[in-house]
């Protein structure tokens, strides 16, 4: 296992005290090879798991509310003396308190000392399941339950309700009165995904039916509930990611052998055109000598015979120019035979052994001689640009005549 993941035995075995994973005790092994099968000792569950498990215990129908003479909890006694020294909001009968390291709460003073026990209830029982409260990071954001990357958002909240037969004050100047309200008395908690946003959330009210003891471990069950269900979902997500990147890495290592098979097939190809184009050059060198062998032999058995004529009608007596023309009409000559440049030499242009040739080169050297007269070079095709993009017609330039007079020339 450490060859194959690159580090030490040593390594190996600090990561799985650290995780906690259980290694084989002394003389496993021996007993592997005596052919024996002991028994592996179970993988110990992972923080993650612990918490779901954690998170999934039953919490109560109720939570019983603390004493008067029991200590609050240090956030539910912040919370309850934030709130006690908050000044009321406009409507004079609540007071609006928005503080980022706790929870945010509009309820009137006289019942502030419940809603903070009702806090403390919740966080006795979410705190030992990893669920615990966290101030904001930011000043535009309230304190809420985090576990990872989810919050919830807790608010605690008071109605008015209408005083029968009580005026309130004037709304406006044709007369219109609202009518009276107080605070009912009753909480409200309210637990959102979102501090701010369209999410509306989930909201219990306490009522005759429903005292504050039992919608606290309503809360409770679906604060545990949201965080165990998040926290399955991010195991699944996990799992889904991690399959996702061993087929993706199982495409790749597909992917990068066909390349590697495809630029080898190829290599291959352009080995075997390479050692076909020396080949077919080599006789192409040969069939232009060749040539110009006998352009070579033509002109200088026309040069003697322009000389021959010369002596004849002059009685073997030439002029200086005459005889500067031959020896300029001999030198050139001797520039078109094949012998000049060492054809031909076996080494560069004779038959060779393809096995003998090295796999991508160096290939065999060719000579590539200047095709003759005989041999016109064919022009490349020309592409005639046509329909949307096209700058006009453009007619093809017409092929250049075949030098028919090459055909009367002495062999």
């Amino acid at each position: 296992m450490s060859e194959e993941l690159g580090v030490s035995d040593v390594a190996i075995a600090k990561r799985c005290r650290k995780l906690n994973i259980p290694r084989p005790p002394r003389g496993y092994w021996a007993k592997v090879e005596a052919g024996r099968r002991p028994k592996r000792p179970p993988l110990p569950p992972t923080a993650e798991q612990l918490f779901i498990q954690e998170a999934r215990k039953p919490v109560g129908k109720n939570l019983a509310l603390p004493k008067d003479s029991e200590d609050l909890h240090p956030l539910a006694a912040a919370f309850l003396e934030g709130v006690s020294k908050s000044k009321l909001s406009y409507d004079k009968k609540r007071v609006n308190f928005r503080e980022s390291p706790l929870p945010e709460a509009d309820i009137s003073k006289e019942i502030a000392s419940r809603a903070a026990k009702a806090f403390h209830a919740v966080l006795e029982v979410l705190e030992p399941r990893g669920i615990h409260f966290r101030k904001s990071q930011s000043s535009y954001d309230g304190g809420h339950f985090r576990k990872g990357n989810d919050r919830l958002y807790v608010k605690f909240e008071e109605e008015l309700e209408d005083v029968p037969g009580g005026i309130g004050r004037r709304r406006s100047a044709y007369g219109y009165r609202e009518p009276k309200t107080v605070p009912c008395g009753k909480l409200t908690i309210t637990i959102k995904t979102e501090r701010y946003g369209s999410s509306k959330g989930k909201s219990w009210v306490e009522s005759d039916s429903s005292p504050l003891e039992v919608i606290l471990a309503e809360v409770a069950t679906f604060i545990c509930k949201h965080y165990a269900e998040a926290q399955v979902r991010r195991e699944t997500e996990k799992v889904e990611r991690e399959r996702q990147r061993v087929e993706n890495e199982i495409r790749l290592k597909k992917h990068q052998e066909e390349e590697r098979l495809r630029k080898e097939e190829e290599a291959r190809q352009k080995h075997a055109e390479s050692l076909l184009n020396v080949a077919s050059q080599r006789r192409e060198d040969l069939v232009k000598a060749s040539e110009w062998w006998q352009f070579y032999n033509s002109t200088i058995a026309f040069v003697d015979e322009v000389e021959r004529r010369w002596l004849a009608t002059q009685e073997k007596q030439l002029a200086t120019e005459q005889q500067d023309w031959l020896v300029w009409a001999r030198e050139t000559a001797k520039g078109l035979c094949p012998f000049d440049s060492d054809f031909p030499d076996p080494s560069k242009d004779g038959i060779f052994d393809p096995e003998d040739v090295p796999f991508g080169g160096p290939y065999p050297p060719i000579r590539q001689f200047p095709n003759p007269p005989s041999m016109p070079e064919i022009s490349a095709p020309v592409v005639v640009q046509q329909g949307y993009g096209a700058s006009g017609f453009q007619s093809p330039p017409a092929p250049k005549p075949y030098p028919f007079w090459l055909r009367h020339l002495p062999r």
